[in-house]
């Protein structure tokens, strides 16, 4: 199938998810398990350029089909519809769209690609791997923190005051990220803890010391934090990483991603395009250096700090060879687009201007903007509410790819349009 083809469908499963069409799809999934549905409605889109579309859908009213058995479980809230390749001996249900491919359907938490989840989310079970035994699972309440679907989810499993985190990947992904927190406590980096042995791809944490990030952010624009302990955080990565499979960077597929950003602005079509266009010919003609050992998705919501200090890395999932400016571009790429998700993220401007400078004393800053556009450029895909201030989020984050953008053209210091735009 061509690129082109391939972008159409997925278009065209974007309009099918967000229009009344699934309704029909919903209902058929739940009758075959036994339930009837009351209402639904679209929660997010989860859109991945070249591998396909998919929705997750409230469920609201769901009731048993016979309500003479009362070992009926608690009816589901949530579904999904993919477009996605699913395993051939799924039982999920599958609906062929005509020339728009197939879709497939299933009723949370049974993820055809996420075994474990049903798992995670079972106090019984949950609370035996997070805990060991000794610990009563009445007392447990599994909480979903997130959830990807297809790809992964975190759960928090609470019992009195302790807390641990599962995480559920794909089948075959749990021993190398257990590999992976190891060779970072080894040398030291503040990976959080592995408790247990994975069970169906689920890996057991302890929470982490610290604050994330994001609230210090909040409260004062992170006031106490060094950016250059970012950097030193970084740069204290093990070698060993260097021999771990190397992740593409952001802006590598940055063209890809600008087709989410277009189902999420059809509008601005043209203009998102050549924006992706000018930011690949920026990042193709600057020189990110060596390769070193690098996290691969550096930003505010994976760092907890601790005395201004860095207490905990989190979600090491994509460690392995990279270069320095990308992680630091995710960095500030993800810090830009604070100020349009809530209105207490005044201060964020001028920790970004801090951190920016900070980080051009250690890599070159263009390419640190450039990078950052392509990473604002992407976030604009996920964006499905209103911005702070009114008007349109995912426009929002185009306008602060734009500024990235243009201050990487002018020579990598002049910001002054990309702060502006941050105040609104």
């Amino acid at each position: 199938m061509t690129s082109e083809r391939r972008r159409l469908r997925e278009q065209d499963t974007i309009g099918f998810l967000a229009s009344p069409g699934p309704g029909e799809l919903l209902r058929a999934t739940l009758a075959a398990a036994g339930w009837e549905l009351g209402s639904w409605t679209l929660d997010s889109l989860h859109h991945r350029p070249g591998a396909g579309v998919t929705g997750l859908f409230s469920l609201v009213g769901v009731r048993a089909v016979s309500s003479t058995d009362a070992r009926n479980p608690a009816p589901p809230t949530m579904a999904c519809i993919t477009s996605c390749a699913t395993p051939s001996e799924s039982d999920h249900r599958v609906v062929p769209r005509g020339d728009s491919g197939t879709l497939t359907s299933w009723l949370h938490p049974a993820d055809p690609l996420l075994p474990g989840l049903g798992l995670a989310l079972d106090a019984d079970r949950a609370t035996a791997l997070a805990f060991g035994d000794g610990v009563r699972p009445e007392e447990s309440v599994p909480v979903l923190r997130s959830y990807r679907p297809l790809r992964r989810a975190v759960v928090v499993v609470r019992n009195g005051q302790e807390r641990r985190y599962l995480k559920v990947l794909r089948p075959g992904m749990a021993e190398p990220l257990v590999q992976r927190h190891s060779m970072l406590r080894a040398a030291g980096i503040p990976a959080p803890t592995v408790t247990a042995d994975p069970q169906l791809d689920v890996v057991a944490m302890r929470a982490a010391p610290g604050e994330p990030l994001a609230e210090l952010l909040l409260r004062d624009g992170a006031a106490e934090v060094d950016p250059h302990a970012l950097v030193r955080l970084l740069t204290s990565l093990p070698r060993g990483v260097l021999e771990l499979p190397v992740r593409a960077p952001w802006t590598d597929r940055v063209r890809d991603y600008a087709e989410g950003a277009v189902a999420a602005l059809p509008s601005e079509a043209m203009r998102i395009r050549g924006l992706a266009r000018r930011i690949d010919r920026v990042v193709r003609a600057t020189g990110k250096g060596a390769l070193v050992p690098s996290h691969g998705d550096f930003y505010e919501a994976n760092l907890l700090i601790a005395g201004g200090a860095v207490s905990g890395l989190l979600d090491v999932d994509a460690l392995g060879p990279g270069h320095l400016v990308d992680d630091l571009a995710c960095c500030v790429g993800h810090l830009a687009v604070l100020p349009g998700l809530h209105p207490g993220y005044v201060r964020v401007p001028a920790a970004l201007a801090r951190f920016l400078r900070a980080f051009d004393d250690h890599v070159d800053p263009v390419t640190l903007r450039a990078g950052a556009a392509a990473v604002a450029l992407t976030l604009v895909a996920g964006a499905r509410r209103r911005a702070h201030g009114g008007g349109s989020e995912a426009l929002s984050r185009l306008v602060v790819a734009e500024r990235f953008l243009d201050a990487a053209l002018a020579g990598g210091r002049a910001d002054h349009d990309l702060m502006r735009s941050l105040h609104g």
